[in-house]
């Protein structure tokens, strides 16, 4: 039976107090630690064509590794939102109705937000 978020958090939560570690997941010490994270799943990408990027996703071993990084970055995310109380779902949900306000349907698809335009934004 797979978890929900809710639940997913909880687990991690439990799995950090059995440790005692949650006495050194200070929010400053757990962004360092997010942003480590990111930096080692954005290593996985980092010079490597669309083509390579295809082939890694294809290859059991290495996908793997890319997994790992990514569920690191998620654990991360979770501990934050409990140490801070953030309802992960409403803060999202709210996002994401801001976003269809900021990005009509009408005037956002297949545009790209990059102020100087790239070569496809109009």
């Amino acid at each position: 039976m797979k978890k929900d978020l809710n639940e997913l958090r909880e687990a991690i939560k439990k799995f950090n107090l059995e440790r005692d570690w949650d006495k050194f997941h200070n929010i400053k010490d757990l962004i360092i630690a997010l942003t480590s994270e990111v930096g080692e799943l954005a290593e996985c990408y980092r010079w490597l064509s669309e083509d390579e990027i295809s082939k890694i996703h294809s290859n059991p071993e290495k996908k793997k590794n890319i997994e790992e990084e990514f569920a690191d970055i998620l654990i991360y995310l979770l501990i934050i939102s409990y140490k801070t109380d953030i309802d992960v779902f409403e803060v999202v949900e709210k996002k994401l109705e801001k976003n269809r306000q900021k990005y009509p349907l009408d005037k956002s698809k297949s545009i790209h937000t990059n102020p100087l335009k790239g070569f496809k934004g109009k």
